[in-house]
């Protein structure tokens, strides 16, 4: 079986990390290739080096606007390549991957790795239209499929349920934190607060400098480590400027990020909105004391009764939040057996790649009758 994973780019982010995860526990009999279509991005350029066969840059899509011609080379590609299923995550791949899917007769699934209600109206009309085009559609929670059958009035036998998986051979507690910490120029007895989010509006940084600035009015002495890129770093740097927060670090985009993630003494997410969250799953993973915003996405992964979600508009309620976590060792373990017990709950990642897999035949059964 050929199946091809369409990407504009791949930058740091859950669906890229996921790929590169099923592409690394792929079953034997199964050829995966990974393309993107504009540029290759940081995890794609890592894939590359370690999967130089199986990920491709076609650049074919330079800018912006729409570009029928990179429809009509990409389906072109699919034919010459002997692609059976075409998996898109975005949506300006779910764009070009759908089309070009259709215009070679091979079928397509759609991955949707958030909810709608903060899409643009043209993108929701354009991709209300194309969905119906798509052989199957993926969420990763029952509300995420909910809100994609409302919204695109998609019938819901239509739609499948993969809840992410995490690779525990990267992401697993530190064997010795100590000795970590030294190997990353990080202090071995300095408490460390950090997170893993893209550098943009929704992942909400100007609240963890905001928070930060209270946890240290709290007697906070530690660190706050951002980790991530994107068009939001020169506002946060400024904020951070303008708090005088010598102890707020912006991390820039480190990879591998298990290590880095490994250190933490606490881990947070205060996005206002997610859909199910890569980063937490990799922090239970870790076992790391979670904190983070109460909002659907992460309460779909911690549970609505995790003990360490804030409001996501409270500042103080974050920090007394985090502060407590770092200071109250009954609050700590409290944390930490719920998220052992949630952790339980996930799916293995072979497990998943496996029925990945199975789902694929059950779509190409279905296309050839």
């Amino acid at each position: 079986m050929k199946v091809a994973h369409v990407f504009i780019r791949m930058p740091v982010g859950g669906a890229e990390d996921l790929v590169g995860d099923i592409l690394r526990t792929v079953p034997e009999g199964v050829d995966m290739r990974i393309v993107c279509l504009q540029e290759l991005g940081k995890v794609g350029e890592s894939l590359q080096q370690q999967f130089p066969d199986h990920v491709k840059l076609l650049p074919w899509v330079p800018g912006k606007r729409f570009r029928l011609g990179a429809v009509m080379k990409l389906a072109r590609w699919l034919r010459e390549e002997g692609i059976q299923v075409v998996h898109t995550h975005v949506y300006n791949a779910h764009v070009y991957g759908l089309l070009a899917a259709r215009r070679a007769g091979i079928p397509a699934v759609l991955h949707h790795h958030k909810t709608y209600a903060e899409m643009r109206w043209r993108r929701k009309i354009i991709l209300r239209a194309l969905s119906h085009r798509a052989a199957a559609h993926l969420t990763l929670s029952a509300q995420t499929r909910e809100d994609l059958c409302r919204v695109f009035g998609i019938p819901p036998e239509r739609v499948r349920v993969f809840i992410n998986p995490v690779d525990e051979d990267t992401f697993h507690p530190a064997a010795n934190r100590e000795q970590l910490r030294r190997s990353l120029d990080l202090s071995a007895d300095t408490a460390l607060v950090g997170t893993v989010a893209s550098l943009t509006p929704p992942k909400n940084h100007l609240l963890n400098v905001s928070m930060t600035a209270r946890l240290n009015e709290l007697g906070f002495t530690g660190r706050f480590l951002a980790f991530g890129e994107g068009g939001e770093r020169t506002r946060i740097a400024e904020a951070v400027s303008q708090q005088k927060l010598a102890n707020f670090n912006l991390m820039g985009a480190r990879r591998p990020i298990a290590p880095w993630m490994q250190s933490l003494d606490v881990f947070t997410l205060g996005s206002t909105w997610e859909g199910q969250p890569m980063v937490l799953l990799q922090a239970l993973a870790c076992e790391l004391p979670i904190a983070a915003s109460n909002i659907e996405g992460n309460a779909a992964v911690l549970g609505p009764d995790h003990p360490a979600l804030f409001d996501v508009n409270d500042a103080d309620a974050y920090a007394n939040t985090v502060w407590r976590v770092l200071n109250d060792e009954t609050f700590r373990a409290t944390i930490l057996a719920h998220q052992k017990r949630r952790k339980s709950e996930l799916p293995m990642l072979r497990d998943y790649t496996k029925e990945l897999v199975e789902f694929y035949q059950t779509i190409l059964t279905s296309a050839r009758h």
